[in-house]
Order: structure tokens, then sequence, then C-alpha cells
């Protein structure tokens, strides 16, 4: 009966013991799973900008580098509010990314 009443804190704690040896080798998945590519960016930011009334018939290029976590617009628009808008749809598509702003702002005429 000793032997019963002893064993049972010992098959406790290895299997505690085994449970945290575990752990470790789990490997992360979230992080992995949801890294966009450049080319998700790009798109995610055209989809943007083509969704907006005024910008979707602009004239714009995305270059997008996630590593980054930069992206390049250029191109021609009608006017800076124009501009500023693309700049903010491309600063939405993803947190914390730093937008290069090369859009060029030609008035129609």
């Amino acid at each position: 009966m000793k032997t019963f009443v002893w064993s049972l804190p010992l098959l406790f704690g290895l299997n505690v013991f085994f449970a945290a040896c575990d752990e470790p080798r789990r490997e992360p998945t979230t992080q992995n799973a949801t890294k966009m590519s450049d080319g998700d960016l790009e798109k995610a930011i055209r989809a943007k900008l083509e969704s907006d009334v005024q910008l979707k018939d602009a004239k714009l290029d995305v270059d997008a580098d996630v590593d980054k976590n930069e992206v390049t617009l250029s191109g021609t628009v009608q006017s800076q509010d124009m501009r500023a808008k693309a700049v903010d749809l491309a600063k939405s598509a993803q947190a914390g990314i730093t937008v290069n702003d090369k859009i060029e702002v030609k008035p129609a005429g």
C-alpha cells in the first residue's frame, strides 16, 4: 500500500516533467502563417487604391518590401489631396508600414 501511495506523486511529477520537456519543440505557427509576401502587400494596397473613386483611375505603381516593412508609391495624380489619400490608404494596409511617397502631382489641363 505504501508503494502505491508514493507512486502517485511520482507518476504525476513525471507527467508534468515530460509535458514541460515537450514544450520547446513546438514551432510557433502564428508568426510564419500570417507573414505577407511582397506581392500580397502590393495587392492589398492596390485593392485599397482601386476601391477609392478618385484614385481608381490614377496611374500609380506600388513596390513593397515586407522585410523592411516599407512601400514605395510612384506615378501621377491630379491633386495634393489625391496624393495624401493614396499615402494614407497605403499606410492603412499594414500596421507600422513606412510609405515612400514618390507621387507626382500634375493637374489635368
